[in-house]
């Protein structure tokens, strides 16, 4: 019996319920820890065990999470790219790359502490307890 192409794209995609399940306090706490300085081999163990909780919990891991950031001035918002493991901090003036910068506006309305970017474009922020929006 063949399957149709939308039984195809359900078979490789992640459950829509699985990518609104709430962010544990694990990766809350992963993310706030951005904030510190870290050493390349610290930053890659980080971005590993995000992507490795984002597998198993929600079967969809994003290109890379991007938060503000308490090192204080000049930083105001940073990124960790999750494939790279890439932890870049930015000053208001800075550009930041795409799809990226589309997160950097609702990062900045305080109303998230972090937001997921896919690379399909897919924002999805995830508020202080977890859930996401």
């Amino acid at each position: 019996m063949r399957s149709t192409a939308g039984q195809d794209r359900q078979l490789f995609q992640p459950d829509h319920r699985q990518r609104r399940k709430p962010r544990h306090a694990g990766i809350i706490e992963a993310v706030h820890r951005c904030d510190a300085r870290l050493d390349a081999a610290t930053r890659a163990q980080l971005a590993a065990w995000i992507r490795a909780e984002y597998e198993s919990e929600f079967g969809d891991v994003p290109l890379g999470l991007f938060s503000l950031c308490h090192l204080g001035p000049p930083y105001v918002d940073h990124r960790l790219d999750l494939w790279q493991s890439i932890l870049e901090h930015y000053a208001p003036a800075d550009v930041v790359p795409e799809p990226f910068a589309q997160a950097r506006m609702l990062v900045r309305s305080g109303a998230y502490e972090f937001v997921e970017v896919y690379a399909s474009g897919e924002l999805r922020p995830v508020l202080g307890d977890g859930s996401v929006v």
